[in-house]
């Protein structure tokens, strides 16, 4: 079996003239999945074009809350409809979702609302998983699938750092939720806490490459061989191997995305 980085933007312009060498590090890993996670019409162009030279990158294509906030609505309803047309080519739907930081969200509450809503509507409409982004904006993003439902192909909360009370709010509403880097740093208490109580099914692995890197690489980017380090901190949380850990969120996330559970690389 091999091990799949379930969010990462490996398509990111950053990694560009490393990513042959960041590519060879995760295959002796053992890793042969990459899920991305989509920021905008370029970035989706950009994992096509990755893709032919990578197959084992999986693309998944959405308007991420960094994208909306820095466009126009109008530019927003018409990236909306591109992604209509090009979610067949995409395991899943996102990153989408909601993102409140003062310093970050300006004016675009409203923005980000409304094409948080038209993503779950499409997610629907496609039967796709969705990919969420959601940041300082729990309360609102629960308010949402309540009023709009959870779409029947559920979806992942990417790089969740909450507590127990808001991991088990997600869990109830059908959710599986990704961990990465931040859970190796000294300040991840109450995520360590919020694992205990979500059962290793609806556990996934991350590395959000380039970004939220562990300590280890504090000073350099990120890349999907660290999803080991990240790993081995779960299994000692759940009381498993790290292997154990590897082998069930892949099977987690392969089901979630219909993903095929072997590899696909070309030598």
């Amino acid at each position: 079996m091999y091990w799949i980085d379930s969010h990462c933007h490996l398509a990111d312009p950053r990694l560009s003239d490393q990513l042959a060498q960041i590519m060879s590090r995760a295959r002796q890993c053992g890793l042969r999945g990459f899920l991305q996670g989509g920021i905008g019409p370029e970035d989706w162009l950009r994992q096509e074009r990755l893709q032919k030279t990578y197959p084992e990158i999986i693309s998944c294509f959405g308007l991420h809350p960094y994208w909306v906030v820095d466009h126009t609505s109008s530019e927003c309803d018409g990236a909306l409809d591109i992604l209509a047309t090009k979610l067949h080519l995409s395991a899943g739907i996102g990153e989408m979702g909601l993102d409140f930081r003062s310093h970050f969200s300006k004016d675009s509450h409203e923005r980000q609302l409304d094409c948080f809503e038209k993503q779950i509507d499409l997610a629907k409409m496609c039967q796709r998983p969705m990919v969420l982004h959601l940041v300082r904006a729990f309360d609102q993003a629960v308010r949402v699938f309540e009023m709009h439902g959870v779409p029947a192909s559920g979806g992942m909360v990417h790089s969740f750092n909450g507590a127990s009370t808001e991991a088990q709010v997600y869990l109830d509403l059908g959710l599986h939720l990704s961990v990465g880097g931040p859970l190796l740093r000294s300040n991840s208490a109450r995520l360590r806490q919020a694992l205990q109580i979500i059962p290793i099914e609806k556990i996934l692995l991350e590395t959000d490459s380039p970004d939220q890197p562990p300590p280890s690489h504090q000073d350099t980017f990120n890349e999907p061989s660290t999803l080991l380090a990240v790993a081995d901190a779960v299994a000692k949380i759940k009381g498993l191997s790290k292997i154990e850990v590897l082998n069930q969120c892949t099977k987690n996330l392969a089901k979630l995305f219909s993903l095929p559970l072997k590899p696909s690389v070309r030598s």
